[in-house]
C-alpha cells in the first residue's frame, strides 16, 4: 500500500488471506492504464509467496472496472523474463469486475482538480480558388474533478492559436476565445460487466451547426472477457452554443439555446474485439443529429495508445445546404479518424490542483462533405471511460506494458 501510494496510486484498498492478496487502485498519473495495472500487479506480488493468488481491481473515477488475477510466482517470472508473454497469457485471468466493491478507501482521488492543456480542434479546407489552404487551429484547456465515485464534472475553453488563409467556411467562431463543452456525468457499473453513463450539459462538437445541450444516457453490456459488447444510447437535446457572428465592423457574441428540447438521437451498438492484435469492429444504427437514420461501421486498429479508425456511413438523409447536383451522394460516405498520444507518458503526482497535458489528440476526416450520421460525442460515454480497461486490450498489450514497467522499476528486471 505504501509503495503504491508513493507512486501516485489513489482510491487504495487491500484485503489479504493466507492464499490471496486483493488490491483496489486507480492511477491518474500514468497515461496508459494497462501500464499502471501491470505495475500494481507487480507491486502486489513482490513480497507474496509464489503460490499466493494476486488480484488487482482497476478503478475509474473510484468505480471498480476490471480485475487481473495471477499467481505471485508467475507474475515475478514473467516480469524478470523467465516466462514469455504468450505463456503468461495462459496463466493470467482478466475480466470485468464492476461488482467488486472495495472496503474503505485510502488516498482518495475525489475533489482533486486536473487542468489538462493540449490541442483543441483543427478545421481546414484545401485547394480553394485563390488560396491553397484555409486552416484554424485552437488550443484547449479542460478542467475536471470527480465529486463522488463515478460523478465527474468537466469544462473546456478554446484559445485561438494559429490561423491561415482566413476562416474556414461555416466557422462563425474563427479566431475567438470561447467556452467549449461543460458537462456533468455519472458512471455506474451494473453487475460485473455492464455499465451505465448519464451525461448532461452543453457539448461543443467543432461544428457550429450541431452544438447541443441536454442529456444523454448510454448503456453497454460486455462479455466477461470483453470480446463482445452490445448496448445503446438515447439523447434528449436541442441546439445550444456560444455563437460569435462576424461582420465588417464588429463581432457579436451571444449564448443561443433552443427551448424546449426537441431532438431525440438514439443508437444501437454492437462491437467485437479480436484477441491477439488490437482490432475492434463496431456496427451501429440509429437516428442522428440531423434527424437522419443511418448505419455506421467502424473498424479500429490500435497500436498501443495510437488508434486509426476507418468508418463508413449509409444514411437516408442528405445535407440541405449543399448546392451541388450530387447532394444525394452524401447518403453514402466514409472517412478516417486518428488518435495520437501526447507526451509525457507520466504526469505529475496527483494533488488538490494539478496542471497536466492532454492525453491524446484526435482528428477525423470525411472524404465527402455531409452532415449525415453526426452523433453526439460527449467524451463521457461508457466506452470513453472503460475502453482502455477492456480485458482484450489488456491481453493484447501485456508485452508493451511489461517493457514500460521494467523500465520504471529496476527490481522488475532482476
Amino acid at each position: 500500500m505504501d509503495r503504491l501510494r508513493s507512486a501516485g496510486y489513489e482510491n487504495l484498498a487491500c484485503e489479504t488471506t493466507d492464499s490471496s492478496v486483493v488490491v483496489w487502485c486507480e492511477n491518474r498519473r500514468i497515461r496508459y492504464p494497462v501500464v499502471w495495472m501491470i505495475e500494481a500487479l507487480s507491486v502486489a506480488a513482490s513480497a507474496a509467496p509464489d503460490d499466493v493468488m494476486v488480484h488487482v481491481v482497476a478503478e475509474r473515477l473510484a468505480i471498480p472496472v476490471t480485475g487481473l488475477s495471477a499467481r505471485a510466482g508467475d507474475i515475478r517470472a514473467w516480469l524478470n523474463g523467465s516466462v514469455g508473454t504468450e505463456e503468461f497469457r495462459r496463466s493470467i485471468r482478466v475480466e470485468f469486475a464492476g461488482s467488486e466493491r472495495p472496503p474503505e478507501r485510502h488516498s482518495s482521488s475525489l475533489r482533486k482538480v486536473d487542468l489538462a492543456i493540449g490541442p483543441g480542434r483543427i478545421l481546414s479546407e484545401f485547394g480553394l480558388p485563390g488560396v491553397w489552404i484555409r486552416a484554424n487551429f485552437d488550443v484547449s484547456a479542460e478542467i475536471s474533478t470527480a465529486f463522488l465515485p463515478g460523478l465527474n464534472a468537466s469544462g473546456r475553453m478554446f484559445f485561438p492559436a494559429y490561423n491561415t488563409g482566413g476562416p474556414v467556411d461555416n466557422d462563425s467562431r474563427y479566431n475567438e476565445l470561447r467556452p467549449g463543452s461543460m458537462l456533468l456525468s455519472y458512471l455506474r457499473p451494473v453487475g460485473r460487466s455492464g455499465f451505465l453513463s448519464f451525461c448532461g450539459g452543453m457539448v461543443e462538437m467543432a461544428n457550429w451547426r450541431y452544438d447541443s445541450y441536454g442529456v444523454v444516457v448510454d448503456a453497454k453490456q460486455y462479455s466477461s472477457d470483453g470480446s463482445w459488447g452490445v448496448g445503446g444510447s438515447l439523447g434528449y437535446v436541442a441546439p445550444g452554443r456560444y455563437q460569435v457572428l462576424n461582420d465588417r465592423t464588429q463581432r457579436y457574441r451571444s449564448w443561443i439555446f433552443v427551448w424546449p428540447l426537441h431532438n431525440t438521437p438514439y443508437e444501437a451498438w454492437a462491437s467485437y474485439r479480436v484477441t491477439g492484435f488490437d482490432l475492434r469492429m463496431t456496427a451501429r444504427w440509429g437516428r442522428y443529429l440531423v434527424g437522419d437514420r443511418a448505419w455506421r461501421m467502424d473498424v479500429e486498429r490500435s497500436f498501443g495508445e495510437t488508434k486509426i479508425t476507418v468508418f463508413g456511413i449509409k444514411s437516408d438523409g442528405y445535407s440541405d445546404y449543399l448546392k451541388r447536383v450530387d447532394r444525394q451522394n452524401t447518403r453514402l460516405l466514409g472517412g478516417v479518424r486518428m488518435e495520437i498520444p501526447l507526451p509525457p507518458r507520466e504526469r505529475g503526482m496527483p494533488d488538490r490542483f494539478r496542471v497536466t497535458s492532454a492525453p491524446a489528440f484526435a482528428w477525423s476526416y470525411r472524404y465527402r462533405v455531409g452532415d449525415v450520421g453526426v452523433d453526439l460525442v460527449t467524451r463521457q460515454a461508457v466506452e470513453d471511460h472503460v475502453g482502455a480497461y477492456n480485458p482484450i486490450t489488456i491481453y493484447n498489450n501485456l508485452e508493451r506494458a511489461r517493457s514500460q514497467v521494467r523500465a520504471r522499476q529496476p527490481e522488475a528486471r532482476q
